[in-house]
């Protein structure tokens, strides 16, 4: 049974009553009239050419749940007398052959806030009586609850150190050595009195505390070849800003001797040209236009502010070091931990 937007609502309660058997309640509004289309009271936010298929096999919660994904309509399937049927139902296992004419059946647009309500009142009730009911058990039983209290024996608690000793001796960062400490200061608190857990402490921390030396000779020499590399940086661009400094006086120079020259020309040009030397005046014409190409290319030329980039490199260079001392000046002071007596 294929069901569209355009199929009127009679012609769809006359069809569940023909192939079913069973009655549905719509659930829209204030809309009584059997004789509008779906699509009137369809969610307007749905597809127009939609459409959804049916059949005696299909389940009373599929059924619903596809008029209300599909269409945006809140159905219900019923049976003859009225009854709302079960999910788990189908539509063909319900099915009731009778002859009733179709004024008779018992099928209504029914107002969703009135069904809303009802449904409201219905539960209000329900939860009051199991309130009175619950109030009537509940004196006569008393539940206590106890924490939950875990315990490790002392085999336990040296392999879980074990474990944070080796990742702290593979990773030598800071959270592993503050874990470690954590875990060996919780033995120590749990167990003071085990000879066998504080001697294994004490085994645990001397060597923690040659990879801790270790690790921050490693760190100082990490520090050493940023501060190396960052102080490279800056050389270089002193050195660059020295040389465009340089590069820019000797081209600030040469323009202003190419400008005296050009004027020269033109007084000399001048002078020819009032004694009537015209051949020599064109030639100092065109010596005047090859300088003056010259003096443009100068005052176009534009360096590479390749020094911007140096000091740029070096300034971030200066803030990781600083970030690695503050880290190892961090790391150094805890792992002194490792070094106090039990």
């Amino acid at each position: 049974m294929k069901i569209t937007l355009d199929t009127t609502i009679s012609a769809l309660l006359d069809s569940f009553d023909r192939e079913f058997g069973v009655s549905l309640g719509i659930y829209k509004g204030a809309l009584k009239s059997d004789n509008i289309k779906l699509f009137e009271i369809a969610d307007p936010r749905k597809n127009p050419k939609s459409f959804i298929v049916i059949d005696k096999d299909t389940s009373v919660e599929t059924v619903e749940s596809m008029f209300k994904k599909v269409f945006g309509i809140r159905v219900q399937v019923k049976d003859r007398n009225g009854n709302t049927m079960g999910q788990e139902m189908t539509l063909g296992g319900e099915r009731i052959l009778s002859k009733e004419n179709s004024e008779e059946r018992n099928i209504k647009l029914v107002d969703l806030e009135d069904d809303i309500e009802n449904d409201n009142k219905e539960k209000e009730i329900k939860s009051v009586k199991s309130n009175k009911e619950n109030k009537k058990i509940k004196p006569n039983k008393s539940y206590f609850l106890k924490p939950k209290i875990v315990k490790h024996s002392v085999e336990d608690k040296i392999k879980e150190i074990d474990g944070y000793y080796l990742r702290f001796q593979r990773t030598e960062r800071y959270k592993s050595m503050v874990n470690l400490l954590s875990c060996i200061e919780e033995a120590k608190l749990s167990y003071p009195e085990s000879k066998e857990i504080l001697e294994h402490i004490e085994e645990i921390k001397n060597k923690s505390v040659a990879i801790s030396h270790l690790s921050v000779r490693k760190r100082r020499f990490a520090i050493l070849i940023l501060i190396i590399v960052t102080s490279i940086l800056l050389f270089a661009s002193a050195l660059i800003c020295g040389f465009n400094l340089y590069k820019k006086f000797k081209q600030d120079k040469t323009v202003d001797t190419i400008v005296k020259e050009i004027d020269n020309l033109r007084m000399r040009k001048g002078t020819l040209i009032e004694n009537g030397n015209l051949a020599e005046a064109n030639a100092i014409d065109e010596s005047i236009n090859s300088k003056s190409e010259q003096l443009n290319i100068l005052r176009n030329t534009k360096t590479l502010p390749i020094t911007y980039y140096f000091i740029l490199a070096a300034f971030i260079m200066i803030v990781i070091v600083a970030i690695f001392i503050l880290r190892l000046n961090k790391f150094n002071i805890t792992s002194v931990r490792f070094e106090n007596k039990t």
